[in-house]
């Protein structure tokens, strides 16, 4: 039986594109598992990637489109797809071709494995320098300050006279907020 598993990282990404090309490739729809999950995130913690791993035997297909989908460390793509291969279990990497439980599937696999490593390194290493360089122009990082200037001056003036939960209140802010504004010098 062929299985397909398709993960975006972000809510607003679409994994139509994912489970129209898994169909292509003979995939079921009823057989197809689905989550908008960071790859980050370990195999353990995504819910319908579980429910799939369950889902395989011996015998069976699991299909994607890209290796990452899997995981993102190479450790943990390694633990996945060995898992995956002892079962008996054929793994097919849309461009790549399928993977199975011989030498050319492991030498296929650590290759790759590494492969998807080194590319999310290479995007954690273009968003720090491309984040440092618009710190360096002066380009300010994170969302605006919820409170005023005036008002952080107003609430440290009359932090101690009035208490903090009044202050929370009237300012729309939390306790804590008020807190940190009224011991920062």
């Amino acid at each position: 039986m062929k299985y397909g598993y398709c993960r975006v990282s972000t809510l607003g990404q679409d994994l139509q594109e994912q489970e129209d090309a898994l169909m292509a490739l003979g995939v079921p729809r009823t057989n197809i598992f689905k989550e908008k999950i960071s790859g980050a995130v370990k195999s353990d913690d995504r819910p319908q990637f579980a429910k799939l791993l369950k889902k395989l035997q011996a015998g069976d297909e699991l299909v994607v489109m890209k290796l990452d989908r899997l995981g993102r460390s190479t450790l943990d793509i390694l633990t996945v797809l060995q898992n995956i291969r002892q079962q008996g279990i054929a793994i097919t990497i849309q461009g790549v071709g399928t993977i199975r439980d011989d030498m050319m599937g492991s030498l296929t696999m650590n290759l790759l494995a590494s492969f998807a490593e080194f590319e999310r390194a290479l995007i954690i290493d273009r968003t720090q320098s491309g984040r440092k360089r618009a710190m360096e122009s002066g380009v300010k990082m994170g969302r605006k300050p919820k409170l005023s200037r005036q008002a952080q001056e107003a609430i440290r003036r009359r932090y101690g006279e009035e208490t903090g939960t009044a202050l929370a209140k009237e300012y729309g802010v939390g306790l804590r907020t008020i807190q940190r504004l009224a011991t920062r010098i």
